[in-house]
């Protein structure tokens, strides 16, 4: 066999196998790379839950009165510090709430207020729906983006100033459904307000918060109630 001839074969013979190692070497590393993004496929199944909503109708005891100021303050624990019977078979409650932080507030447009005769009653609203800030009114907290979502656990009072100098106020538990637990109040000194009436037993104690996944299809929506029913629903302020 020519001399030229067993060069050329070895020379194809070391391209080959150069070829050959660079591919086995190519499909293991992508391999690698596709088992390492395979690791975090199956994190955070479920749908988050929906916030709590809270919406709270608001009533007015003097003729031509319009809403001037909604807030909203959070607080994170609550203690029943002393009772009294306001009528037989109704208690009040004492409660100091731990915390005390201001997270929505709105307010009527002032440049509005001199043109009533012209808007009729644009300020005298009905209800008002936590963080969603209606027409003619101003968001005060934040200063700019929408509040935090109610936490589920957490206590709220919610504050209603009128233009009468008529001042409202309902203490609020979230529970762990989502649902609320409200009970009218009136401020004392502190962060201590009087609740009516007949609180529930398990209003102070801490609340054990579900999974916070949820099928697609899942939803909730509560409102504070001024009657004091546990089950929640709209509120009278």
């Amino acid at each position: 066999m020519p001399e030229w001839f067993s060069g050329a074969r070895r020379l194809l013979l070391a391209l080959f196998t150069a070829l050959l190692v660079a591919a086995l070497v190519g499909c293991s590393s992508t391999k690698d790379d596709t088992d390492t993004g395979d690791d975090s496929g199956d994190a955070g199944a479920g749908d988050m839950l929906p916030p709590p909503t809270a919406t709270i109708q608001i009533n007015y005891g003097h003729p031509n009165d319009r809403l001037v100021r909604a807030t909203v303050t959070k607080f994170f624990a609550a203690e029943v510090i002393g009772e009294r019977e306001l009528h037989p078979g109704r208690n009040a409650s004492m409660v100091r709430f731990d915390g005390g932080v201001p997270i929505w507030e709105m307010k009527g447009d002032e440049s509005v207020v001199g043109r009533l005769s012209e808007l009729g009653k644009s300020l005298a609203l009905k209800q008002v729906e936590y963080g969603k800030v209606p027409k003619d009114f101003l968001q005060v907290i934040p200063d700019e983006g929408p509040p935090e979502p109610l936490d589920r656990g957490a206590y709220y009072v919610f504050e209603i100033d009128r233009a009468s100098g008529s001042v409202s106020y309902q203490a609020v538990k979230v529970l762990a459904d989502g649902s609320l637990e409200a009970y009218n109040a009136q401020p004392r000194a502190g962060t201590s307000y009087l609740l009516c009436c007949n609180i529930a037993s398990d209003f102070p104690e801490p609340v054990v918060v579900p999974d916070q996944t949820a099928p697609a299809d899942s939803s909730e929506s509560s409102s504070p109630d001024s009657n004091a029913q546990p089950s929640g629903g709209d509120a009278n302020q």
